[in-house]
């Protein structure tokens, strides 16, 4: 088991919490296909003493690829990488955005700009991000992509007068809204299944009529003002959802 501790590349000189780093490594790891499915993880103990880590900070990052579906825990056994799933899974339970889910799971996610515009708010995104009649919106559409597999096409409305300063283009929404201290603090989402129609199939490169997942968010800066509404349609044959459910009072 300790031996597979050689093949995670773990950086400690890279920037962000140590434990997703090292959730990023083994994620890599797993994509590369040195951890292939079935593997024994090192013990928390194991991993944590080879990489000068504390068991904390391994913990957690077992648990983050865990929740991310890489990784599965056997009781009384230890930790193993899981086989092939037909579908990314996408934790329900967080706020993040698909170029960090991917990237946490080693995966190449990029994006090829279909469009980007400026016009007034429609009814709907009115609604959705509580703006006036008359007032204008910056639509990007985007084609996502993980590995150079075109996965989903994203629509996202945000309030013109609130992103003006925003570089919008090919890359991660939310580092471009983070640079200009406009992150995300807390969403809404709501999904449902559809057919998708020939347009959107064609450049998701599936037959018309195949099954997607609709996905309708709107995000909030820390003071509630709506920053993002984003309209998602995710191919059903390689994207899935995960949610987490608590026990509470069941009888």
């Amino acid at each position: 088991m300790r031996q597979s501790s050689s093949r995670v590349l773990y950086d400690p000189a890279a920037s962000g919490p140590a434990y997703r780093q090292l959730a990023r490594s083994i994620g890599e790891a797993i994509a590369r296909g040195d951890l292939a499915a079935g593997t024994a993880l090192p013990t928390e103990r194991g991993l944590a003493e080879d990489l000068g880590l504390s068991r904390v900070t391994v913990r957690a990052a077992y648990r983050a690829l865990a929740e991310d579906g890489l990784i599965e825990a056997r009781a009384g056994s230890g930790n193993y990488v899981r086989g092939a799933t037909p579908a990314f899974e996408q934790p329900l339970w967080h706020l993040s955005s698909f170029s960090e889910d991917m990237a946490r799971r080693g995966r190449n996610a990029t994006s090829r700009l279909l469009d980007l515009a400026h016009g007034e708010a429609t009814d709907e995104e009115l609604a959705a991000l509580t703006l006036k009649g008359g007032d204008r919106v910056v639509r990007l559409s985007r084609l996502r992509l993980v590995d150079g597999e075109p996965l989903g096409i994203e629509v996202a409305s945000l309030p013109e007068a609130l992103t003006q300063a925003v570089q919008l283009g090919e890359g991660s929404l939310y580092a471009a809204l983070s640079a200009q201290d406009l992150s995300p603090a807390r969403g809404i989402q709501r999904m449902r299944a559809v057919s998708l129609d020939e347009d959107v199939a064609g450049l998701l490169a599936v037959p018309p009529g195949s099954a997607a997942m609709l996905l309708e968010r709107v995000s909030f800066l820390s003071d509630d003002t709506p920053i993002e509404y984003t309209k998602s349609h995710y191919r059903g044959d390689a994207y899935g959802f995960v949610a987490k459910l608590d026990g509470g009072d069941l009888t």
